[in-house]
C-alpha cells in the first residue's frame, strides 16, 4: 500500500490527530451499509411474495437453501475483492481515490437495492436481476473501501509511532458502532416499513459520510493516501464505471441464468478436489521456504485453517441462526415484537462491553508471565464458539415440537460467541505481518483474505443445508429431531477443533518462537 504519512498536526483529539476521528465515522457507515445489508438479506429472499397474512412486505419466495447460498456468496466475495481493491490503491489511484469510488459504488448500489423494489420490478424477475446488480455493486465497492480505509488510519502515524495500536482500536470500535447501529435503522425500516426502505436507508449515512470526508479532508487528512510517485489517480473514473458495468453484467447473467449454472459446479465432488489442491500447494510453499521461515510459514496455514472453522460457525449470525429467531423465537416483549434482525447488533454491542475488559485481562496476564498463547487463545475461541451452540440447540429442541423458543437462548449463544470472538481476535492479519517473512507479507496477508472468503462462502453452503438436515435427507450421526441437529454439528466441530488446537499447541508454539511477540493483539479484522 502507500506509505505516505501525514505531516505531524500541531492539533489533536485525545491524543490522536482528528484524521483519524474523520476516517472512523466514514468507517462507522460503510459498516452501518455492510451490517445493515446482511441482516435483511436473507429475511428478505425467503419472505413469500405474497407478503403476511395482510399482504405487507413481499419477499421473494426463495428457499432457506437459496437464500443461504447466495447469502454465503455475498459476504465471502465481501472478503475476497479487497484484495484486488488493495493492489489498484497500492499501484494506481492511492487509497484516497479508491476509497471514494469504493463509497460511491456502495452509495449506488444501496439506492439500486432500494429502486428494485418499486412497481412490478419487486414481484418480476427484472426487478431481481437489478437487486443481484445492488449486491455487486456493494461488494465491488467494498474490495476499494475496505483495505484503503485501514491504510490512511495507517499513513497518519509515522513508523514507530506508539500511539499506532491505540489508533486502530479507536478505528475497530468505529466499526462497531457502525455494526451496533444498523440494525436499528435498516432492520426496523426492513421488516416493519418495507424491505427496500431498509435496503435504500444505507446509502443516506454512506451520503452522508462521504460528504463529511470530502469537506473536512483538506483540512484534516491533507496530503494522506496520494496516488503513487508517477500516477496522477485520475483512472479512478475508470474504475468507476467499469465496476458500475460489471455490476450490471452480473444482473444480466443472473437474469440468463448463468450464475444459477456456475453454482451447479460446487459439488462435494468440486470441493474436495479444490480442498486437496490448495492443501497442496500450502505444503510446497512451506518446503520452499528457508529453514528458519517454514515454521512461522506453516502456523500462518495452520492458523488459517482454525480460522476458516471459526468464521464457518460464526457467521450463521446473519442465515441459519438470524432465520431462527425470525421463524422459531419468541419475540415478544412489553407488549411489542422485536424485530429479528435487533438481534445482529447484540454481538457489536458486547464488544463495546467486553472488549476493554479482555484487553485489560491479556494485558494483567502479561505482566505476571500468564499470557496465554496465540494457539491457546484460538482453541480458547473454538471452545466458547461451540459452547454458545449448545444454547442453539436448546432453543431448537424447544422449537422441535412447534413452541417458540426463548429470546434468553438467542443472547446467550451471542454472549458465548462474542467471548470466543475476543479470544480469537489476536489471529487476525496482525499476526501475519508479525510472523510472516518480510518479503511474503503482502503476500500471505492476501491468502488470509481468501481464507476469510472461504469461511464466508461456507458458512453459507453450509447453511443451505439446514432445511435438508431438519427433513432428514441428511443424516447426521446424532437424532435430536428438527434444527437441533443441525447446530449440533457446529458444537462437535467447534469444540472439537478447539480441543485438537489445545492437544498441539506446543507444537504449534515451537513453531513461532521467536516471531510471536503479539500478546494481545490488534482486534477482530472484520
Amino acid at each position: 500500500m502507500d506509505r505516505t504519512v501525514a505531516p505531524p498536526s500541531p492539533r489533536t483529539i485525545l491524543g490522536h490527530p482528528p484524521g483519524l476521528f474523520l476516517l472512523f465515522a466514514v468507517e462507522m457507515w460503510e459498516r452501518f451499509s455492510y451490517y445493515g445489508m446482511r441482516g435483511l438479506l436473507v429475511l428478505y429472499l425467503i419472505a413469500a411474495t405474497t407478503g403476511d397474512a395482510h399482504g405487507f412486505n413481499p419477499g421473494r419466495g426463495w428457499s432457506k437453501a437459496d437464500a443461504s447460498t447466495l447469502y454465503g456468496w455475498y459476504t465471502g466475495l465481501a472478503y475476497l475483492f479487497p484484495i484486488l481493491g488493495g493492489i489498484v490503491a497500492d499501484k494506481l489511484i492511492g487509497t484516497h481515490r479508491s476509497m471514494l469510488v469504493g463509497g460511491l459504488l456502495i452509495t449506488i448500489g444501496h439506492i439500486v437495492l432500494a429502486v428494485s423494489g418499486l412497481g412490478q420490478w419487486a414481484h418480476d424477475a427484472v426487478g431481481l436481476s437489478v437487486f443481484i446488480a445492488g449486491l455487486a455493486l456493494i461488494v465491488l465497492g467494498t474490495g476499494h473501501f475496505k483495505p484503503s480505509v485501514s491504510v490512511m488510519v495507517g499513513q497518519l502515524y509515522a513508523p514507530g509511532d506508539e500511539r499506532r495500536d491505540a489508533a486502530f482500536t479507536i478505528f475497530y470500535m468505529g466499526i462497531n458502532l457502525g455494526a451496533f447501529l444498523c440494525a436499528f435503522v435498516c432492520g426496523t425500516l426492513g421488516e416493519k416499513v418495507g424491505w427496500h426502505w431498509g435496503f435504500g436507508s444505507a446509502a443516506v449515512g454512506m451520503v452522508g459520510g462521504l460528504l463529511l470526508y470530502a469537506l473536512l479532508r483538506p483540512r484534516y487528512l491533507a496530503g494522506v493516501g496520494l496516488p503513487p510517485a508517477g500516477r496522477a489517480g485520475g483512472s479512478a473514473w475508470l474504475f468507476l464505471t467499469a465496476s458500475i458495468l460489471l455490476a450490471g453484467l452480473f444482473g444480466w447473467a443472473h437474469h440468463a441464468g448463468w450464475l444459477a449454472a456456475v453454482g451447479r459446479l460446487l459439488t462435494p465432488a468440486t470441493m474436495s478436489v479444490v480442498a486437496v489442491v490448495v492443501v497442496g500447494l500450502a505444503a510446497w510453499f512451506v518446503a520452499v521456504q528457508r529453514p528458519e521461515d517454514r515454521g512461522p510459514v506453516a502456523s500462518i496455514f495452520l492458523f488459517m485453517a482454525f480460522n476458516v472453522f471459526f468464521w464457518v460457525a460464526f457467521e450463521q449470525a446473519g442465515s441459519s441462526i438470524n432465520v431462527f429467531t425470525e421463524q422459531n423465537t419468541d419475540r415478544r416483549l412489553l407488549g411489542g415484537e422485536v424485530p429479528a434482525t435487533w438481534f445482529q447488533s447484540v454481538n457489536a454491542g458486547l464488544i463495546f462491553l467486553l472488549a476493554p475488559a479482555f484487553a485489560g485481562l491479556w494485558t494483567r496476564l502479561g505482566r505476571r508471565q500468564l499470557d496465554p498463547s496465540q494457539p491457546l487463545k484460538i482453541a480458547l475461541g473454538l471452545l466458547c464458539l461451540g459452547l454458545g451452540y449448545v444454547f442453539m440447540v436448546w432453543a431448537a429442541l424447544v422449537a422441535r415440537d412447534g413452541a417458540k423458543a426463548s429470546m434468553l437462548l438467542i443472547l446467550l449463544t451471542y454472549l458465548w460467541h462474542t467471548v470466543g470472538e475476543l479470544c480469537v481476535s489476536p489471529t487476525g492479519l496482525s499476526y501475519v505481518t508479525k510472523v510472516a517473512p518480510a518479503r511474503f507479507v503482502s503476500l500471505l496477508m492476501g491468502v488470509w483474505f481468501i481464507s476469510s472468503f472461504i469461511a464466508n462462502l461456507a458458512g453459507g453452503l453450509i447453511a443451505a443445508k439446514v432445511e435438508a438436515v431438519e427433513r432428514g435427507e441428511i443424516l447426521l450421526p446424532w437424532r435430536f429431531g428438527g434444527q437441533a441437529d443441525f447446530f449440533f454439528l457446529f458444537v462437535v466441530t467447534s469444540v472439537g477443533m478447539g480441543l485438537l488446537v489445545a492437544a498441539f499447541t506446543p507444537l504449534l508454539t515451537t513453531l513461532i518462537q521467536g516471531r510471536d511477540q503479539a500478546g494481545g493483539g490488534s482486534g477482530p479484522t472484520h
